[in-house]
């Protein structure tokens, strides 16, 4: 499994600490997944860091939203979903502390969001990706199954912090 970091911040000499901390977590559990990481800023074009993110053929890009990238990973992720139909997207950090139904509804192309350490939660969801049934296990995370029609979202779930 391929996974990809998108780092976007608000400039080049705030880098995000949250990928070497969710890497040196996963290392035992992480036999056969390749990472990779496409950097950028709030400046970047946001079609220029999709297509970097979609030449590199992920099945999961996870990210970080800060206040002041929020907007920004939001128009990168939802390119990176419309060039990559099968990529799963895991958002985290401080813009997902509250309730995620809302943001989840108005941005069905992220799978899930993880609330709390996602040190913890992310090698979890990673492990049962393909699983859904899983995920109840995972504390922190919050998700939208899909309703039995197929046709449109479902429940909304949400594993506390």
């Amino acid at each position: 499994m391929k996974i990809l970091w998108l780092d976007i911040n608000s400039s080049y000499s705030h880098s995000s600490v949250a990928l070497p901390a969710i890497h040196a977590q996963v290392q035992e559990k992480a036999e056969g997944w390749e990472w990779c990481v496409v950097r950028g800023t709030i400046n970047d074009t946001p079609g220029a860091l999709a297509a970097a993110v979609a030449e590199l053929e992920p099945d999961v890009v996870a990210a970080t939203f800060w206040l002041f990238t929020h907007n920004m990973q939001l128009e990168v992720l939802s390119r990176v979903a419309a060039l990559l139909e099968e990529v799963r997207i895991v958002c985290g950090g401080p813009e997902f502390l509250g309730d995620n139904e809302d943001f989840l509804r108005r941005n069905a192309f992220v799978s899930a969001v993880i609330r709390g350490e996602g040190e913890e939660a992310l090698p979890q969801w990673l492990g049962a990706i393909g699983d859904e049934s899983r995920w109840e296990a995972i504390r922190g995370l919050c998700w939208i199954s899909e309703a039995e029609d197929g046709d449109s979202r479902g429940t909304y779930h949400d594993n506390g912090t």
